[in-house]
């Protein structure tokens, strides 16, 4: 479940040199201590094995024997938890994964990504019964992340966590949906390169029962509140939409589809100055 806490500004920038291990490379660290620590987490030689043997090479296993070898082994030391009755299908990419906590009955399709960086064990949380569907990207990269119970997230969709990104239990997302991000200093001065302009960051909170249509787009700031849909590639930023009325009206009674016409007016109009063109 979403929390109802608000969003807070916190200042980040974007330069690669810690994320991806150049500042230790640069101070010395050999390649495979940069590498345990971009994906495993760990220093420990014992860890990099158990990762190398269990992800890199029992994640490609096809079919019906790798599902089966990854139910059995993707647990204990390899998660902060793995829940009962998960499901990996292969080339399933985890980075930091003893930081993740994962429900009972996860699903995971082919080709995700499940990254834990920059989180604290256990703040990358996956709640029961959530799908995560092909291609995905799950990205905790600068804060924690957590989807909710049941929450349905759809083929080829990307959620960075740039301080805090929250969805909700029961919430459905179409394919290619992105959500997160940043922002950036692009009226700073040019002498310093963008990504060393920290900018405020507030993080993501999408609530319980939400819809968002394929191709949409929820950047840093938004708060999405309980139950409200949005059309597919629409772009929402930095405002707060709450939709208890429209969820009450249009979901039930004689008048529904005038409501929900109604409704689609208002949002269009909530966000005609939040649309971004390429």
């Amino acid at each position: 479940m979403a929390s109802a806490g608000p969003l807070q500004e916190e200042y980040v920038n974007d330069r690669t040199d810690g994320s991806i291990g150049l500042e230790r490379a640069q101070g010395g660290a050999t390649a495979s201590a940069a590498y345990r620590d971009l994906v495993v987490g760990s220093r420990s030689w014992l860890a990099l094995l158990q990762h190398e043997l269990l992800v890199a090479w029992g994640g490609a296993l096809p079919g019906a024997t790798g599902i089966a070898f990854r139910r059995l082994t993707w647990r204990g030391g390899l998660f902060h938890r793995a829940g009962r009755g998960t499901s990996w299908a292969r080339n399933v990419t985890l980075w930091h994964s003893r930081k993740m906590w994962i429900g009972d009955g996860v699903a995971v399709d082919e080709g995700s990504q499940l990254d834990a960086r920059g989180c604290k064990p256990g703040e990358f949380h996956v709640g029961d019964g959530v799908l995560i569907s092909r291609g995905c990207i799950i990205s905790a990269k600068d804060g924690p992340l957590t989807i909710g119970n049941r929450a349905n997230i759809g083929a080829g969709c990307i959620f960075y966590a740039s301080t805090r990104l929250e969805i909700g239990a029961d919430t459905l997302m179409a394919a290619q949906c992105y959500v997160g991000g940043g922002r950036y200093a692009v009226h700073g001065p040019t002498d310093i390169p963008i990504a060393e302009q920290p900018e405020p960051r507030r993080g993501v909170v999408i609530e319980n029962d939400c819809w968002l249509g394929a191709g949409a787009i929820v950047l840093d700031g938004a708060r999405i509140g309980h139950g409200t849909c949005h059309h597919r590639q629409e772009i929402v930023r930095e405002c707060h939409v709450f939709a208890q009325e429209r969820r009450a009206r249009d979901r039930s009674g004689p008048q529904a589809g005038a409501a929900g016409k109604a409704v689609a007016v208002g949002f269009e109009r909530i966000h005609a100055d939040a649309q971004v063109t390429a």
